[in-house]
């Protein structure tokens, strides 16, 4: 048998050495890459995790109001001391409730009770729109959370009283969460349509300004035989 020359053991030791410090090399690599991996993926399902928290937690609280003037009630009530609020909170949610069996085409318009005849209008036409779309919105498990009345404005035609409803529901079979502002308005009104309207003389039918005045065209005293009356003018989504 031939003997090894020294050199030869050497050359055999190095390459040897060399393979095992590769394959130690690969193994850490290997290793470090899968550390790394781990950890990526572990900061991925930590921020997954707080991601659907957040929503999860956002799901299940109310949304808050935007601005809510504090002096809103008491500024209603010094023009209209007879105003109150329990009423007007349960006339405006229910309304809201009723407008979405409405859009949903569960319900009529007329069942839209204390609102003007213009947001009947509306509601049935966005309730006809709705139903020739390829995929109709429809509402199902609405619940809302609270209403406030957030704000005030008068001028010579109406007042308004404006609602902040925070609630949910599932559209189209997805949960969401949304503040609607509802318009209460206080108008002049003849019989139940809830719109201005302008006196007219009841003897002669002119056109009249107002009521206790005398008519310019034939001198008769006028009387108003309009009715003041709150009813919800409009609904839409705030936010």
């Amino acid at each position: 048998m031939p003997e090894i020359s020294t050199a030869l053991i050497i050359k055999i030791i190095v390459i040897a050495v060399a393979i095992g410090g590769g394959i130690a090399v690969i193994y850490s690599v290997k290793k470090a890459v899968s550390n790394a991996i781990g950890r990526q993926l572990s900061r991925a399902n930590d921020l997954l995790r707080t991601i659907n928290d957040a929503t999860e937690e956002r799901q299940n609280n109310a949304m808050q109001f935007t601005y809510v003037d504090p002096n809103v009630v008491n500024n209603i009530k010094r023009d209209f001391p007879d105003y109150d609020e329990n009423i007007a909170r349960s006339i405006v949610e229910n309304t809201v409730m009723k407008y979405f069996l409405v859009i949903n085409g569960e319900a009529s318009e007329n069942q839209l009770e204390y609102c003007t005849e213009a947001f009947r209008q509306r509601a049935a036409t966005m309730a006809k729109d709705n139903s020739s779309t390829v995929t109709p919105k429809h509402y199902d498990d609405i619940h809302i959370h609270k209403s406030q009345v957030a704000s005030y404005h008068r001028d010579h035609d109406a007042a308004t009283a404006k609602f902040q409803v925070s609630l949910e529901y599932k559209l189209n079979g997805i949960k969401a969460q949304h503040i609607y502002e509802a318009d209460y308005s206080y108008y002049l009104s003849m019989g139940i349509e809830g719109e201005n309207a302008s006196l007219i003389c009841q003897f002669c039918g002119a056109p009249v300004d107002t009521a206790g005045s005398v008519c310019p065209y034939c001198g008769s005293e006028i009387h108003s035989s309009v009715e003041r009356t709150w009813k919800v003018s409009r609904i839409s989504m705030l936010r």
